[in-house]
């Protein structure tokens, strides 16, 4: 009888529970950061006519490269920096699959997210996002850090910074040069998001489901889109305790081809877990440590880094104020370093009515 009447209660709108939203922290790995994604999100519906906007900026190092091509530039390079050309794009290319790989660059994201309770279980979202390639404050201090602590640079120490250069190399026609920044930036391909809240069957224990749909629409020889539709879902378990909580989200994306490189990458599963704490001296003050798994969309290249889980941890903290929730998060590779964004720095702004 119980769960019965659990099942039929009216659930409890964002707006009634101040614990908060997960930051929108996403796989930003070069491309996939291309495909349809999916934030972290809570279980608890607005309710009808509530509303959310979420702006979130995010800035990303990304310096990734097989053991063979740091051999190769420590080679070539001696004791001195310079960017890769012509000559060590060829010379990369040539080696065995599954060594064919360096990604360098600083990206930055700055996501604008729309939510509308349409019922008391249906929210719909849409997410815009505006890409910028290109940047050197993370470099700065990675590489200052790195050299601080006696860490070594892992084949940085031999490229210049404010580069952003990739080579991926896999079947020949679905290679990946980039010797320059592809654009500026610009705006990327939107996505259209419709969660259900899930009848709520325990107590304190939330559910929903979520789908996703990327619409493209923006220019893919710029990397600003990769020119096909992606589809996705994301189901979330949620446990609320008073200053506390816990968030499991799990899903995958099934994109489509990278119509620049005609490299179709295959589905995306990831995991992102999220605990929330309220301090009960600064109330209006939360902390944030949210984990994410997710596999890299060239991980089929055979006996590659790039073939191992993804582990990224992000902590950070949000402050209720006047105006809506601020927050600063930042994110670390842990685990595997090659495969990963090597750091994350997050700022945040949101407001629930």
């Amino acid at each position: 009888m119980a769960v019965t009447s659990l099942a039929g209660a009216q659930p409890p709108s964002l707006t009634q529970d101040s614990l908060g939203i997960p930051f929108r922290v996403r796989d930003y790995t070069f491309p996939a950061f291309l495909v349809l994604g999916f934030a972290p999100a809570p279980a608890t519906p607005l309710g009808r006519d509530n509303w959310a906007v979420e702006l979130h900026y995010s800035i990303v190092n990304n310096f990734q490269a097989s053991q063979a091509v740091e051999d190769y530039l420590q080679r070539s390079r001696g004791n001195g920096r310079r960017a890769l050309d012509e000559a060590d794009v060829a010379y990369i290319l040539g080696l065995p699959q599954g060594e064919a790989f360096y990604i360098d660059g600083e990206f930055s994201m700055l996501e604008f997210a729309f939510h509308w309770g349409v019922s008391r279980r249906i929210d719909v979202g849409l997410g815009i996002h505006y890409i910028r390639y290109g940047g050197r404050l993370l470099d700065d201090v990675i590489y200052g850090f790195h050299d601080a602590v006696g860490v070594g640079q892992s084949g940085r120490q031999y490229v210049p910074d404010d580069y952003v250069q990739v080579v991926l190399g896999r079947d020949g026609d679905q290679d990946v040069v980039l010797l320059e920044r592809p654009s500026q930036g610009g705006f990327g391909d939107p996505g259209l998001y419709v969660r259900y809240t899930l009848p709520q069957l325990l107590p304190d224990w939330r559910g929903s489901l979520e789908l996703g749909l990327k619409v493209p629409l923006m220019n893919e020889t710029d990397f600003l889109s990769t020119g096909s539709w992606d589809l996705g879902y994301q189901v979330t378990i949620e446990r609320r305790f008073s200053r506390d909580a816990w968030m499991l989200n799990f899903g995958a994306v099934f994109p489509g081809k990278f119509k620049q490189t005609n490299f179709r990458p295959p589905n995306l599963p990831f995991v992102n877990i999220t605990w929330i704490h309220r301090f009960q001296r600064w109330t209006h003050t939360r902390s944030f440590v949210q984990a994410l798994l997710a596999e890299h969309p060239y991980r089929a290249i055979v006996d590659s880094e790039l073939s191992d889980l993804q582990f990224q941890l992000t902590g950070g903290f949000k402050w209720e104020t006047g105006v809506g929730v601020v927050g600063v998060g930042l994110t670390e590779n842990v685990l595997n370093f090659d495969n990963t964004p090597d750091i994350g720095l997050h700022f945040t702004w949101e407001l629930v009515r």
